[in-house]
């Protein structure tokens, strides 16, 4: 099984890049309303260049941005699909860049691609793609801007994971291997890795990142993408974290086949992961939101996904999907990658694969902020059969929803009016969960044990 669609064998721009639910638990298919993310009403907001006479790196896709704001700037890094006459024999993915004041309308850097691919049989020959940059005030002039790309390999559909460095975000030096590749075959992350999102915190480089499982050996991540951790003293030499994946695809959810691609952010000491889910193979990303304290352990939103896909006849009908995530002054930005049909069809460039723009009031997110144990008080803990869960009366209709503690939702109980709740538990396996009261504009999370 795989999970890229290909055209000419080329790469995740054409990329359609465990547990058991109780009995009772209650859907919440629009029972919850979503997160007030609005998408501009000029979208796409980044074009690709389709005159094939120009001979544009852009001819097949504009996708996967990076947007970073640097005084008034906005400056975006994106994956640019094309052909790079009379070098290519077959279309490849590159880095590009372009600028903007306001973050819709953007101008093109005139000597994009600012990042090639190798040629001649390097590891990222086929195509370098999904980025993440940061700007590292610590560093060195030559290296104050450092860059982790997802590279393939020429002729086959595995991915890893690479780092380069540039004084200017404009020429850039690659580092001469992979710095993070896949895992065994019996791993999670055995098929390729991509879409990697990283922050330095202190003297340590945290990086969340997709990894695919192709072989199909009776594990639960068989065929199914999710994201991982890693950590780095020096950005080059990575350990990934021993409980990987550390965040995983739902069960029986919109996100069920992949998590992917994520975005994370901190903020007053939470961390959130915009990512990408699906819940078939193939294209149809959406966009869902999580919060963490840790970069550890996850909550997903119950009002995921966060931004949708747009209707049958606008420009991101298929997939809207892909997020890069800024939080502003007044509101938090958004640039993902829209497609408006399913499936490539060979030498059919009819098709859109483009960037899009939404926005979203610092309210709208923060509703995804932990609250206390205020409004929310629960007994016994540990607890073997039966949980008692007491709310504060001030918290009116709310919804609650119990994780586990990789996130995977185990119960879901909308609209509840009562302030007392008795919760069956004895089906529960052993471990630690959270309890997570949504009410008005703020949520409120306990984690309590199950205990043998």
């Amino acid at each position: 099984m795989k999970t890229h669609q290909t055209f000419s064998a080329t790469s995740r721009y054409l990329f359609i890049c465990l547990g058991w639910v109780l009995c009772f638990t209650v859907s919440l298919t629009n029972t919850f309303a979503q997160t007030d993310w609005q998408k501009d009403a000029n979208n796409p907001v980044l074009t690709r260049d389709t005159v094939i006479a120009n001979l544009p790196n852009d001819l097949i896709a504009i996708s996967d941005p990076w947007v970073m704001k640097e005084n008034n700037t906005y400056k975006m890094w994106y994956t640019c699909g094309g052909l790079n006459y009379p070098t290519d024999t077959e279309l490849r993915s590159r880095i590009c860049y372009c600028t903007s004041t306001d973050g819709i309308n953007w101008e093109k850097y005139a000597g994009n691609p600012v990042m090639d691919v190798s040629y001649n049989g390097m590891w990222d020959s086929l195509g370098v793609e999904t980025i993440t940059i940061i700007n590292d005030p610590t560093a060195v002039a030559s290296e104050r801007y450092k860059m982790w790309y997802a590279g393939q390999y020429f002729n086959e559909y595995r991915y890893d994971i690479g780092y380069a460095y540039s004084a200017d975000g404009i020429s850039w030096t690659k580092h001469a291997t992979p710095v993070l590749q896949v895992g065994a075959a019996s791993a999670w992350d055995n098929g390729f890795l991509e879409g990697p999102s990283v922050m330095k915190e202190g003297a340590v480089y945290k990086m969340w990142y997709c990894g695919y499982d192709v072989v199909v050996d009776g594990n639960g991540t068989d065929g199914n993408t999710n994201i991982g951790l890693a950590t780095s003293t020096d950005g080059i030499n990575w350990t990934k974290h021993p409980n990987n994946p550390v965040f995983t695809t739902g069960t029986g959810t919109w996100d069920s086949h992949y998590v992917q691609d994520p975005h994370v952010l901190k903020d007053n000491g939470v961390y959130y992961m915009w990512y990408g889910g699906n819940d078939v193979e193939g294209y149809g990303q959406q966009v869902g939101l999580a919060t963490s304290t840790d970069g550890i352990a996850w909550t997903k939103s119950p009002m995921n996904p966060v931004l949708q896909k747009g209707g049958a006849n606008d420009w991101d009908a298929n997939t809207a999907s892909f997020p890069s995530v800024l939080k502003g002054d007044n509101s938090y930005e958004m640039w993902y990658t829209g497609k408006d049909i399913a499936e490539l069809v060979e030498n059919d460039l009819d098709y859109y694969w483009e960037l899009g723009y939404a926005s979203s009031t610092i309210t709208s997110i923060a509703a995804m902020s932990h609250g206390t144990d205020a409004v929310m008080k629960l007994s016994p803990n540990p607890v073997q059969n039966e949980l008692h869960l007491a709310l504060a009366a001030n918290v009116g209709t709310a919804n609650l929803v119990l994780y586990n503690q990789v996130g995977q939702e185990v119960l879901t109980l909308a609209n509840i009016s009562t302030r007392n709740l008795l919760i069956d538990t004895s089906r529960l396996s052993a471990g630690v969960y959270s309890a997570v009261l949504y009410y008005g504009n703020a949520i409120s999370d306990l984690k309590f044990a199950k205990a043998d």
